[in-house]
């Protein structure tokens, strides 16, 4: 726009007179527009050549940056398998075969020596949850850090992944774990523990990571989740004592001497053979009506000398002291009673 104005004015100098001067300056504006256009051409192509070697610059480096996502990805498939080879599979099994084998092996040495030494049967027979554990727990640890041996990448995407899935799936089940871990830990019954949960009484024979289990009177054996037992309300009858109380009752009638009838029961629980002596032995005499009927009901409280004879020593005491009521005929005949 600036050269036609340019050539323009030169043409109107021109016309009014000045030839030579319009056309040496005409001359020169043409001869510096050519130069221009040289310029700007060599410009152009230097600025065209400069953007070719951009663009290949770029390819290249466009392949140098997915050589490595490549090289990565292939050796990542290479550690994966490594880690799933067959090797470290027949090893993973042979360790955990060997496991329980251990496990079993020291449960059954454990169990052996609590019969034997029944003095430290309850203290040795409570090391068998204990030792269960921490086998298992360091054979995990040998399995994931000797034979399998994953980056701390791969470690930790796996146990996210396994969290999660876990998680949804198995709510239950890691309930029952945690119950386990929380009843090992806390303590509020070990094993050999005499335990009431519901409906359901007996002694503690064993205590797992998803469920206990316990031996009822009838020689029962009842399996209880331990998320079960974290959220009812446990009963331990002698809380990790090789003692424990036995309660007996007695019904008499209301015309019995009641101080005879309490040195009787007492003198029976004494002569039981079961009885812990070292312990009180507690009589109470209570009030009450049965079968429309005002009796007179003795409770007999004693310990036993080991949990296992807890209901012989029950059964003991009530035969003695019925046996000597009867001598004394502090129990009325049954012809009397249906008589009256």
């Amino acid at each position: 726009m600036h050269k036609l104005i340019k050539l323009l004015l030169l043409a109107i100098t021109f016309l009014l007179g000045s030839h030579s001067e319009a056309l040496s300056a005409l001359q020169d504006t043409v001869s510096q527009q050519t130069d221009t256009t040289v310029i700007i051409g060599s410009s152009q192509i230097d600025i065209i050549q400069a953007d070719t070697v951009n663009i290949d610059t770029a390819r290249i480096d466009t392949t140098a940056n997915l050589a490595p996502v490549d090289q990565g990805t292939s050796q990542s498939l290479s550690e994966i398998e490594n880690l799933i080879s067959v090797g470290v599979v027949l090893a993973i099994i042979i360790a955990l075969i060997l496991t329980y084998f251990l496990n079993r092996f020291i449960v059954v040495v454990l169990e052996n020596l609590s019969e034997r030494f029944t003095s430290y049967r309850l203290g040795i027979k409570r090391m068998v949850p204990v030792v269960r554990l921490v086998i298992w727990t360091f054979s995990i640890y040998v399995i994931i850090a000797g034979i399998i041996n994953p980056p701390m990448s791969t470690i930790i995407t796996v146990l996210a992944s396994v969290g999660i899935a876990v998680g949804f799936a198995a709510q239950d089940i890691l309930k029952n774990i945690f119950g386990g871990f929380i009843i090992i830990m806390d303590r509020p019954f070990q094993v050999g523990d005499k335990i009431e949960v519901a409906e359901h009484y007996g002694e503690v024979v064993s205590i797992g990571l998803r469920s206990s289990r316990i031996v009822t009177p009838d020689d029962s054996l009842v399996t209880i989740p331990n998320s079960e037992l974290m959220n009812k309300a446990v009963s331990n009858t002698n809380s990790s004592a090789l003692d424990c109380q036995v309660v007996a009752e007695i019904f008499l009638p209301m015309d019995v001497d009641v101080d005879e009838a309490k040195r009787i029961a007492y003198r029976a629980a004494v002569s039981s053979r079961y009885v812990y002596l070292q312990k009180p032995i507690a009589i109470i005499a209570l009030n009450e009506v049965h079968e429309q009927n005002f009796v007179l009901k003795l409770r007999v409280k004693a310990y036993v000398l080991d949990i296992r004879y807890e209901f012989p020593f029950k059964s003991d005491m009530t035969e003695l002291i019925l046996s000597e009521l009867k001598k004394h005929d502090m129990i009325p005949n049954q012809k009397h009673i249906d008589k009256s």
